[in-house]
């Protein structure tokens, strides 16, 4: 493997994916930066969506993440860099564990890196999908 600092922006955050879904959170911290900044959009009565400072903060988020969501499927179609940024678009599927539903979204990540660690993070899906899909039948 090669160390951190010779990654693209993108491998970069493709690891940090990749150690996301294997659910090894402090793994997944050490993807980040200490001050990382890191954002879903979306309304503010979903319980993942905010903006978050360090990694305390995305440990909460990541705590969190289970109770709300099981993830079924989550797909990195593309990834374009430029420098120190790396664009990801995919599509993705989640069941909500307190409604039963299923939520399927396009999405893009727009991520920004700094010695071989992503440094800010905005995760960019269906919103209003995602929101519906908490609201109880």
């Amino acid at each position: 493997m090669t160390d951190k600092k010779e990654r693209t922006a993108g491998q970069v955050v493709q690891h940090y994916l990749d150690t996301f879904f294997r659910k090894d959170v402090d793994k997944t911290l050490d993807c980040l930066t200490d001050d990382v900044v890191w954002k879903v959009q979306g309304a503010a009565d979903v319980p993942t969506i905010g903006i978050r400072h360090g990694k305390d903060e995305v440990r909460a988020w990541m705590a969190r993440f289970p109770d709300h969501f099981e993830p079924l499927d989550f797909h990195v179609e593309r990834i374009l860099e430029n420098g120190d940024t790396a664009v990801l678009t995919g599509h993705f599927r989640h069941r909500i564990l307190s409604t039963g539903k299923t939520f399927a979204s396009d999405f893009a990540a727009i991520c920004s890196v700094r010695d071989g660690k992503v440094s800010a993070y905005n995760f960019i899906e269906d919103s209003y999908g995602l929101w519906k899909a908490f609201q109880p039948d």
